[in-house]
């Protein structure tokens, strides 16, 4: 059998999965933040060395990064310039007039990716019917050329009016454009949709983002290149399925949530071969908590989506993510109350626990403190976890609280608890779903430590722990489709498309996402949706594409299907009222082949027997120790307990009772 790796790159950690004849065998690394790239190219040239990998065999690797999202975060984007139709530079400006937050009067809108002096206007126009109604003078494009190159642009987004319906300006002016050297945007080209705003915002961070992630993708290819393996790479896209690398340089927001995408792809799957469709997944690591929900085997997906305050129009899986993670600091605000995050310790110096440096109490010295992590058994490569320094780093948050070590460690807990159960009935309880009716999924290197105890406070019955949670999102990286989508604004009555038009549209919208699959193994499949809306309303529902071929029973099944979507989102259906269809989309996907998910454990010496642990204020319980590679499949383990695996730690409280079913899951009764 041939080698496929799975690598995942963490605010904390660095995860990989080498999957050979001998299954899965898992390896958590540090980042390095200062240079992702680097850590990984030494990451893989360690285990080269050791014997893990041989680079011959190695036919696959699959990445999923927080580069693109970092950059965006951070504001370190290229030098981008945006031209546009005249009347229309300072769309980015104007926005929309949406608050995240409705009453704060001190919110500040995010500033244009664009300054005002590098957005130009070009006298050409298209009409709302696709109508050109003044033609682009070529000769006014070529005279920006000299102005661009004097600015010092690094990159350049193309985004006209209505080109989603007519694009030959867009694609006449980027010719022109590309005598610069550097990358050129179309918004035609990306996201062929209506809404101006967004169209824009997506072009340019795009744009924005081409020379950094592109720089950042050379650099792993030509690091994997010396060390004998795969020059050519495969990235996890936001919308949950991966891509060449090549498609991820050209249009890099489709990456922006591609660590966690791949990390609920790992969950899905997971779930369904544990056979539970209806999942709530929590991605606990170092940095942030990502929680996202499966509905029947499916996650959830969004067109509307945001970073940093810049809308990203393009399908996605539906994550919400806060700032709790292991790294988390804990401190207290001027009005002596206790908080946690979002502010982090990262990878460097860590919490305080790690001996690199860090003082500042974390959500893991909290855990090592109430005995949940054993000193002597550390992850990622550190030797091991310093208990003295994690109860000094508590101890300044204790004394002023007035309370012990252990008290202020449970605080800490209960805080970050707290906000991850705020996450969890965003994407739940607010959105019409009761989170009692879906079993709880736990991973990163955090998660299992607080999954039972977010499942009591929200009435879920079960919890799942896979047997790779600490590195779920790299695993998922491999068992993610080899995917590409591509859409088409409409913006017409539904009923006044002939279905001649509509099987044509379709028909161009499927071979552009093929295109992207190039290469690839297995036969090609096809999803797509339509987005609906009723005339007059400003936003629409995604309704899947009806099977077979378009016609009048096509038309009407997929009519049928909005009101019916309509109805349990909102309430309420009109099937007398006219329908709008504003988008049609399409995935094109091959199956990734089917591996094994659990991997061959190494039985750790020691670490057995019992271990005094606090699990509440009521004092501390003697609690069995168990490894991960001590469980056969059937086994059942009854709380108090810990069990170590090499990637992450699962806490039972008291009460709770997991089994380990046919695929190595634990399969935790809440209680």
């Amino acid at each position: 059998m041939r080698t496929a790796i799975g690598i995942d790159i963490g605010g904390t950690f660095t995860d990989l999965v080498v999957l050979g004849a001998d299954g899965p065998r898992i390896y958590k690394f540090p980042t390095t933040p200062a240079d992702p790239a680097q850590g990984v190219v030494a990451a893989l040239g360690d285990l080269i060395r050791r014997g893990e990998i041989q680079p011959e065999t190695v036919d696959r690797i699959a990445h999923g990064s927080t580069v693109a999202t970092n950059a965006v975060l951070e504001g370190k984007f290229a030098r981008t310039a945006l031209v546009t139709t005249k009347g229309f530079r300072d769309v980015l400006e104007i926005g929309r007039q949406n608050r995240p937050e409705l009453y704060d009067l001190f919110f500040t809108r995010p500033a244009p990716l664009v300054p005002r002096e590098l957005r130009f206007e070009i006298r050409e126009r298209v009409g709302a019917e696709g109508a050109v109604v003044r033609p682009l003078e070529r000769a006014e494009v070529e005279a920006l050329v000299p102005a661009l190159r004097a600015a010092g642009v690094q990159a350049v987004a193309v985004s006209f009016l209505f080109s989603f319906l007519h694009p030959d300006h867009e694609r006449e002016a980027g010719e022109v454009l590309g005598q610069l050297g550097v990358p050129v945007t179309l918004s035609s080209d990306l996201l062929p949709e209506f809404r101006e705003y967004e169209r824009t915002s997506t072009a340019v961070l795009n744009a924005a983002l081409r020379p950094v992630v592109g720089g950042y993708l050379s650099a792993l290819e030509r690091g994997s290149s010396e060390l004998g393996l795969p020059g050519q790479w495969l990235v996890m896209q936001s919308s949950g399925a991966i891509a060449h690398a090549a498609t991820a340089e050209r249009e890099p927001v489709r990456i922006l949530l591609s660590g966690p995408a791949g990390g609920v792809e790992g969950a899905r799957q997971v779930g369904l071969r544990s056979g539970f469709r209806d999942l709530i997944t929590l991605d606990m690591g170092g940095t942030s908590c990502d929680v996202a929900l499966v509905q029947g085997g499916t996650a959830g997906r969004t067109v509307g989506g945001s970073v940093g305050g810049h809308p990203v129009a393009l399908p996605s899986a539906d994550i919400h993510t806060i700032g709790a993670g292991g790294g988390s600091l804990a401190r207290l605000d001027p009005g002596g109350a206790l908080g946690v995050g979002p502010e982090s310790a990262g990878a460097d110096p860590g919490p305080a626990c790690y001996g690199r440096g860090g003082t500042e109490p974390t959500v893991t010295d909290a855990h090592l403190v109430l005995g949940h992590l054993l000193p002597d058994f550390p992850l990622g490569g550190l030797p091991r976890l310093d208990l003295g320094a994690a109860r000094e780093a508590v101890g300044r948050i204790a004394q002023p609280l007035g309370t012990s070590v252990e008290g202020a460690a449970l605080g800490i807990l209960e805080v970050a608890d707290a906000a991850m159960e705020r996450a969890i009935r965003v994407i739940s309880v607010e959105r019409g779903h009761d989170p009692r009716g879906f079993v709880l999924l736990a991973f990163g290197g955090a998660g299992p430590l607080h999954a039972v105890s977010l499942a009591r406070r929200l009435g879920i019955p079960k919890v799942l722990v896979p047997p790779t949670a600490g590195v779920l999102s790299a695993l998922g990286l491999l068992l993610a489709e080899v995917g590409s989508e591509a859409s088409q604004g409409v913006v017409r009555p539904l009923r006044s498309l002939p279905e001649g038009a509509l099987a044509r549209a379709l028909s161009e919208i499927e071979a552009k996402a093929r295109t992207g699959l190039a290469g690839q193994w297995g036969a090609v499949r096809f999803a797509g949706v339509a987005a609906l809306r009723y005339a007059g309303q400003a936003h629409e529902l995604d309704v899947p594409l009806p099977d077979g071929e378009v016609g009048p029973g096509w038309v009407e099944g997929l009519e049928r299907a909005f009101h019916a979507a309509h109805a349990r989102r909102y309430g309420h259906a009109a099937p007398e009222e006219p329908v709008e269809l504003v988008a049609l989309r399409v995935r094109a996907s091959v199956p990734a082949p089917k591996i094994p998910v659990r991997p061959a454990f190494a039985p750790a010496p020691g670490h057995r027997g019992m271990c005094e642990v606090w699990f509440d204020r009521t004092g501390a319980v003697a609690t069995r120790l168990v490894h991960r590679a001590d469980l056969a499949f059937g086994a059942e383990v009854a709380g108090p307990a810990i069990v170590l695996g090499p990637d992450a730690t699962a806490l039972l409280p008291p009460g709770s009772r997991a089994t380990v079913d046919d695929h190595g899951v634990l399969v935790v009764e809440v209680g």
